[in-house]
C-alpha cells in the first residue's frame, strides 16, 4: 500500500517521457563533457557546471520527471567530475605531469600514484557528488515545479 502511494506521487518517480529526456540529457551531457575533456578542453568544476546542473534539475521540476531521477541524475555528473579526469590519467599513463588528472578535493595534498588519484576521486565522487545531487536536485527541482504550478495558475486565471 504503501509503496503504491510512492509510485502515484509525480513528484517522486515522475512521468515516464520526462524521466528518458532527463537521462537522455545527462548522458549526452556527460558524453560532450567527456569528448571535450579528452580533446584537452578545460572542463573542470565551475560556476558553468554547477549552473547547468542547476539548469536540469530546474528542467526535470518543470517537465515532472520526478526527485529520484533527478538527483540521480545530478549524481552521476558529480560523480563524473570527481572520478573521470583521474581515470582518463590513469588509463593514458600521463597522471603525473599534469593536476589535469587529479580529481578536485577539499586538501591540497596529491596522492602518490594514479590506481590512489582514481581511488580517492572515486570515494570523493560517492561522499561529495552525492551531497552536490542532492542539494542542487532539491533546489532546483523545488524551482522548477514551483515555476510550473505559477505558470499553470497563471495561465488558469486568464
Amino acid at each position: 500500500m504503501v509503496l503504491e502511494s510512492v509510485r502515484s506521487s509525480p513528484h517522486v518517480v515522475g512521468a515516464s517521457p520526462a524521466r528518458g529526456l532527463l537521462a537522455l540529457a545527462v548522458g549526452g551531457l556527460l558524453l560532450l563533457a567527456s569528448g571535450g575533456f579528452a580533446l584537452g578542453l578545460d572542463v573542470g568544476l565551475s560556476l558553468g557546471w554547477i549552473a547547468v546542473t542547476l539548469g536540469i534539475a530546474i528542467a526535470a521540476g518543470l517537465a515532472g520527471a520526478g526527485l529520484v531521477p533527478t538527483v540521480g541524475s545530478l549524481w552521476l555528473v558529480g560523480l563524473w567530475w570527481f572520478a573521470f579526469p583521474p581515470l582518463v590519467g590513469y588509463v593514458t599513463g600521463n597522471w603525473a605531469g599534469s593536476t589535469r588528472y587529479n580529481h578536485p578535493r577539499m586538501l591540497g595534498y596529491r596522492y602518490e600514484s594514479a590506481r590512489a588519484e582514481l581511488i580517492g576521486g572515486l570515494e570523493y565522487g560517492v561522499k561529495y557528488g552525492l551531497v552536490f545531487a542532492v542539494v542542487l536536485g532539491l533546489v532546483g527541482y523545488a524551482v522548477g515545479v514551483a515555476i510550473s504550478r505559477l505558470s499553470t495558475h497563471m495561465n488558469e486565471s486568464r
